[in-house]
């Protein structure tokens, strides 16, 4: 019995997809579309605050096949866009960073992958607070700085 797990980050690179096809021995190879997600994880400093682990985030592995592969090609999704992918932990794979060092990630056997719609709420909302001039945003008129404004007599 395998355990379902949740994966919830940003994509490290846009997928790839590989269609169904045939070998050369006529056997039908199942579509396939593989992604790495890059999971950040909060941690609570010392002072209390929460921070994105100074570790990094941690890379996994995600592939779906058949019909699910075919699907996830038509969502069009790119680097960058977040993600949440929930299936079965499949195995671990070796692999060398860029400075040649050994690693290894998890991968996961897609049963279902979709966007983070919350987050990615929380970053058009973000946006769209920076793109704001700073004298039309809340409390820049001074009436929710308390009483440096107020008359010192």
């Amino acid at each position: 019995m395998k355990a379902m797990l949740a994966v919830r980050g940003n994509l490290a690179a846009n997928p790839r997809f590989w269609p169904e096809r045939k070998d050369e021995d006529g056997h039908v190879l199942q579509a396939r579309w593989t992604a790495v997600v890059i999971e950040t994880r909060r941690v609570r400093g010392a002072d209390g605050e929460w921070r994105d682990d100074p570790d990094g985030g941690i890379p996994v592995t995600v592939t779906a096949y058949g019909a699910r592969a075919m699907t996830l090609d038509r969502c069009d999704m790119h680097c960058g866009d977040p993600v949440v992918a929930v299936g079965e932990q499949a195995a671990t794979e070796a692999y060398a960073t860029r400075g040649g060092e050994p690693a290894a990630r998890m991968c996961l056997t897609a049963l279902a992958v979709c966007y983070d719609t919350i987050m990615m709420r929380r970053h058009a909302e973000h946006v769209a607070q920076r793109s704001t001039p700073l004298e039309r945003r809340d409390g820049a008129d001074g009436s929710a700085r308390g009483t440096e404004g107020a008359d010192a007599s």
